[in-house]
């Protein structure tokens, strides 16, 4: 089973970064696999909305690990963002609160698990 670790900083690059690193190991994964662009999108997209709320509402140590498998015939990748912030599932800002609702979109799982020392997401992708 490969997997991709990030060690991220609490910038804005990071996204981007996390953004790219992800995409590549999918499509490096599954070179020609039918689908395999689409779970590359997918995947993209989730790993810059976690890594966009642990830059936004997290604290350093961000982490981003990715593994990807074949179970029951299909394509499966998990992406676990961590932080060392706390999270309470509130947005105030009006401009914000849309991140985890696209994850859920995109994802056939999703855990959040928060506790003292920080914040994990777990987002499951299947094809």
């Amino acid at each position: 089973m490969p997997l991709l670790h990030l060690d991220l900083e609490l910038a804005p690059e990071s996204v981007s970064r996390a953004r790219r690193a992800v995409r590549a190991f999918v499509l490096e994964t599954w070179p020609s696999a039918p689908g395999a662009s689409d779970l590359a999108d997918d995947a993209e997209l989730v790993t810059s909305e976690l890594v966009a709320n642990a830059v936004r509402h997290g604290a350093t140590p961000v982490t981003i690990d990715v593994d990807a498998d074949d179970e029951d015939g299909r394509r499966v990748v998990r992406i676990v963002s961590q932080d060392g912030g706390s999270w309470d599932g509130t947005d105030p800002s009006p401009w914000g609160g849309r991140g985890l609702t696209i994850v859920r979109q995109l994802s056939v799982d999703v855990v959040i698990d928060a506790d003292a020392w920080g914040t994990t997401v777990v987002s499951v992708l299947q094809r």
